[in-house]
C-alpha cells in the first residue's frame, strides 16, 4: 500500500506539461558545453534558450526548429555571462568585443537584452567595465578627453558610471570623475 502510494505521489511530481516535458528532453540532450539560459513551457513562447560556444539558440519544441539568433553582423564577440530578468520577459548579456585588450579603456563590454516573446536584441549601452550589483549592474564608460591635442598615449579621460537596475533600465548617470590610469 505504501509503495503504491509512493509511486502514485512520484508520478505526480514528474508529471507536467507535455511542452515542460519535450523542453526537458531537449535540455537533456543539449551539448556538454551548453548552458541553458531559459526554459519558457507557456503556449506562447515553448523555447529553450542556451548559449553554446559563444552563440545564443533558441529550440522551438513545437516546430521542432534550433534557431542560431544573431545580435551582431561580427562574430567576434564573447558572451561572457547571461541574466534573466525578474519578470523572466528578458534575458540579459553581458559580452566581450575587444580586439585591443591592452588599451583598459576601450569600451568593449556591452550589455544587451532579448525579449523572449518576440526574439529582438537590443544593446543596452557599452563601457570599458561591466560590474554586476545586487539591484543590478553598473556601466563604466569614457565621457571625454581632457586633452584632446596631447598624443594619445598621454590622454586623460572622464569616465562615468551608469545605474541599471535588474530589468536593463538605466536607474542613475553618475558625476563625470578622471580616470587615473594605475601604472
Amino acid at each position: 500500500m505504501a509503495l503504491a502510494i509512493f509511486q502514485l505521489y512520484s508520478l505526480f511530481i514528474t508529471a507536467q506539461t507535455p511542452i515542460a516535458n519535450r523542453i526537458n528532453v531537449a535540455a537533456r540532450h543539449l551539448p556538454k558545453d551548453a548552458i541553458v539560459i531559459a526554459k519558457y513551457t507557456d503556449n506562447e513562447r515553448h523555447c529553450l534558450f542556451y548559449c553554446n560556444a559563444n552563440r545564443i539558440y533558441c529550440l522551438d519544441v513545437i516546430l521542432n526548429i534550433n534557431e542560431q539568433l544573431s545580435f551582431a553582423q561580427k562574430n567576434n564577440e564573447q558572451i561572457l555571462a547571461t541574466y534573466l530578468t525578474p519578470d523572466r520577459r528578458l534575458m540579459l548579456f553581458s559580452t566581450d568585443w575587444g580586439n585591443n585588450k591592452s588599451d583598459v579603456l576601450e569600451e568593449r563590454f556591452q550589455l544587451w537584452s532579448i525579449d523572449s516573446y518576440n526574439r529582438q536584441f537590443k544593446k543596452i549601452a557599452k563601457g570599458f567595465t561591466i560590474d554586476k550589483t545586487r539591484e543590478g549592474f553598473t556601466i563604466r564608460r569614457r565621457s571625454r578627453c581632457i586633452n584632446p591635442k596631447a598624443p594619445k598615449a598621454h590622454h586623460r579621460w572622464m569616465v562615468q558610471d551608469l545605474q541599471f537596475d535588474l530589468n536593463g533600465r538605466l536607474v542613475k548617470t553618475g558625476q563625470e570623475y578622471e580616470f587615473i590610469r594605475k601604472k
